[in-house]
């Protein structure tokens, strides 16, 4: 059965009485992604090498805060950040020339997703799996290796989005173009905190799941195997929680560290909605 393909539609307000300008949106998944997270950045010694990293980006809005919108998506694409970039997610030509002080995106699943940059088979498994984000690689710690693939259904919508140096959402310039970019963190997966600043990469309790699994240590990861790991089980001064509810396991540890993955023009921040 053929499945309507919804393409990304763009909705623009006219210019009132003001020039116009261009915008550019990217997705970007930096060295971590497109290269590794080197030993050097882990708590425990680990490396992590990604070789596929798909997420589901859509509902690209750009807004006012008294509701006025500049810019609209509808559809989703999904992006594999592992690829380099930063890769086009959409371009918004002719807006009205302004300061726009409301952006937001979701990372969502989305069962008419189209490619990105991603493959056909790739956009194919993300629509019937349900996932909106899917990673695949492997950690390394001297001679042992610990190979993951792990998919998540998780629904998150990004919203006012802000950097510290340039303030909240995007200035439209007159008659010129501004690019602004949804930053992918591949290294929050691995964070042992929910919620202090301070937080470290860490991935000896992952490791440790494929020694005490559902087939034992075959040196595949897998989110079952996460999930029989409870937190309680864990040094007390990792995994902390931060009072985030229904979080016991590692699997719902790292699927919490899955809605932090977005962020705004590299470092920026944007509020996460759980939906």
């Amino acid at each position: 059965m053929k499945k309507l393909m919804l393409g990304l539609g763009l909705l623009g307000l006219a210019s009132c009485g003001g020039g116009t300008g261009d915008l550019t949106v990217t997705t970007y998944g930096e060295d971590y992604i497109e290269k590794q997270i080197p030993a050097t950045a882990f708590a425990d010694g680990w490396s992590v090498k990604f070789s596929k990293f798909l997420v589901t980006i859509g509902e690209v809005k750009v807004a006012s805060h008294d509701g006025k919108v500049a810019a609209e998506s509808t559809g989703a694409k999904v992006f594999d950040v592992h690829q380099p970039g930063p890769v086009t997610v959409e371009s918004f030509p002719g807006l009205p020339a302004a300061d726009w002080d409301t952006v937001s995106y979701a990372i969502a699943p989305s069962a008419s997703a189209r490619a990105g940059n991603a493959s056909a088979e790739d956009v194919e498994l993300m629509k019937t799996s349900g996932w909106s984000v899917f990673v695949q690689g492997v950690a390394t710690k001297g001679t042992e290796t610990k190979r993951f693939e792990w998919g998540f259904p998780t629904n998150t919508l990004y919203e006012k989005c802000e950097h510290p140096n340039l303030g909240e959402g995007v200035t439209v310039p007159n008659g010129g173009e501004e690019m602004l970019q949804f930053t992918i963190h591949g290294d929050h997966l691995f964070f042992d905190d929910l919620q202090s600043p301070d937080a470290k990469m860490r991935f000896n309790a992952l490791a440790a799941a494929d020694q005490a699994g559902i087939v034992g240590a075959d040196g595949q990861i897998t989110l079952e195997e996460l999930e029989l790991v409870d937190l309680t089980q864990l040094p007390p001064d990792q995994y902390s929680t931060g009072g985030a509810s229904k979080v016991r396991n590692l699997r719902d540890f790292v699927t919490a560290l899955v809605r932090t993955l977005g962020h705004y023009r590299g470092e920026g921040e944007c509020a996460p909605r759980v939906r």
